[in-house]
C-alpha cells in the first residue's frame, strides 16, 4: 500500500489536525506520523505509527541554543531523509509546529510532493519559510496574514478537525451548563478567572465543566447552587460541547474550528502570549462570520477585570439563549477537502 506520511507537533490543535487528515488517508494509504518528544507529542499520538524527532524551535536570540537546536534539527532532517529515501511516500503532509521543518524539506530534496495546513490566520514563521517551496497550501481563514491571497498553491479549506465534533442538539435545561478550556495544556489566566467566578457564585443554578490542564488541578470552595467538574483533559469533547450551554474558551485554531461546528455562544480570552498575536485574529475571524454569538475580552486586563467581564458576559448570554437559534451547517469537511486536493495533485503530477 503506498504511503502519506503527516507531521505535527506542540499543541493540540496541530495534532489533532494531522490525526483528522490521517483518518481521511487510511482508508487507501498506509499513514505513519511524525512529531516530536512534548508532552502532547507522546499523550495524542497513539495506537498510530508515529516517529519521534529531536527537532527544536529556530526562535531565539540565545546564540548558543540557536546553534544546539540547528544541530539537532540537522540530525532530524538526515533521519527522516532516510527514511523517506527507503519508503519513498506519495506524500508529505505538515499539520503545524516547528516539526514541520526538517520532515518536509527531507521529502522536498527527493522530489516527494509536500503540503502544508497553516490553521491561524497568522502563518507560524516554519510554514512561512516551507509555503516558498510546498506543492500546494491548505488555509483555515480566507484572509492569512502572511500570505498573498493570489498565490496559486492556495486552498481555502477550513481546519481539519475530528470526526465525532458535530453540531450538537439544544441542550434543555434548567441549569445553565458552561464548559471551560483553556486549550490542550489548559490556561492558568482562564482557570483564576473560573475560581473568582464561581467564588462570587450566581442567583440561578449553574454547573461548569473546567478543563484545568495539566498541574492546574486545585481545591476550591464551591458555593450552594453550582455544579463543579474539574478535569485535567476532557477526553470526550463532543459530549462535554453537547452537555454546555455557554462555551469559556482560548481561540487557537482547532478550538475556533471546532466552535464553528458546534456553534454554542462563546466568549473567548486570546492567549496573550501566542506567536504573532494570531489568538486575537482567529477570534476576530471567528467572530467576523458572524455564525454564533462570540464576544471578545481583552486578555490584557488583570484577572479581577476579566472575572467581571465573564460574569457579566454569561448574564447576557444566558438572557438571550441563543443557542435555542442556531442550526447546523452542511458543508464538506476540511481533512476531505485536503485529500482530495491532494490526490488529485499527485496523480496529475
Amino acid at each position: 500500500m503506498e504511503k502519506v506520511y503527516i507531521a505535527a507537533g506542540g499543541t493540540g490543535g496541530h495534532i489533532n489536525a494531522a490525526l483528522s487528515v490521517g483518518e481521511e488517508f487510511s482508508s487507501d494509504f498506509d499513514v505513519h506520523y511524525v512529531s516530536g518528544l512534548r508532552y502532547l507529542d507522546i499523550k495524542l499520538f497513539v495506537n498510530v505509527d508515529v516517529t519521534h524527532i529531536k527537532s527544536q524551535p529556530l526562535r531565539t536570540k540565545n546564540p548558543i541554543k540557536l546553534s544546539l537546536n540547528l544541530l539537532k534539527n540537522f540530525y532530524s532532517f538526515f533521519q527522516l531523509y532516510w527514511k523517506f529515501l527507503t519508503n519513498r511516500p506519495k506524500a508529505v503532509i505538515g499539520a503545524g509546529g516547528y516539526v514541520c521543518g526538517p520532515t518536509l524539506m527531507a521529502a522536498k530534496l527527493l522530489l516527494i510532493p509536500i503540503f502544508i495546513i497553516e490553521q491561524n490566520a497568522v502563518m507560524g514563521l516554519t510554514n512561512r519559510l516551507l509555503a516558498k517551496v510546498a506543492n500546494l497550501i491548505f488555509l483555515n481563514f480566507k484572509n492569512t496574514k502572511g500570505l498573498e491571497a493570489t498565490d496559486k498553491k492556495i486552498r481555502v479549506v477550513g481546519n481539519p478537525i475530528r470526526r465525532e465534533i458535530q453540531f450538537p442538539k439544544t441542550l434543555e435545561s434548567n441549569t445553565l451548563n458552561i464548559l471551560v478550556f483553556g486549550g490542550s495544556l489548559g490556561a492558568a489566566q482562564i482557570n483564576e478567572v473560573i475560581f473568582q467566578i464561581i467564588e462570587r457564585g450566581f442567583e440561578f443554578p449553574v454547573k461548569i465543566v473546567h478543563q484545568v490542564g495539566k498541574d492546574g488541578l486545585k481545591n476550591i470552595q464551591v458555593p450552594e447552587g453550582i455544579a463543579y467538574e474539574q478535569l485535567e483533559y476532557i477526553d470526550d469533547m463532543q459530549q462535554a460541547y453537547a452537555n454546555s450551554h455557554i462555551i469559556i474558551a482560548r481561540s487557537g485554531a482547532s478550538t475556533v474550528s471546532e466552535l464553528r461546528v458546534v456553534k454554542r455562544p462563546t466568549i473567548i480570552i486570546p492567549f496573550p502570549h501566542a506567536t504573532d498575536n494570531h489568538q486575537y485574529y482567529n477570534a476576530l475571524n471567528l467572530k467576523e462570520e458572524n455564525l454564533f454569538p462570540v464576544e471578545i475580552l481583552d486578555y490584557n486586563k488583570s484577572v479581577d477585570e476579566l472575572s467581571k467581564e465573564v460574569y457579566d458576559a454569561l448574564i447576557r448570554l444566558r438572557n438571550a439563549r441563543d443557542w435555542e437559534r442556531v442550526s447546523a451547517s452542511s458543508e464538506t469537511p476540511a481533512a476531505e477537502l485536503i485529500k482530495n486536493e491532494i490526490l488529485s495533485y499527485v496523480r496529475n503530477k
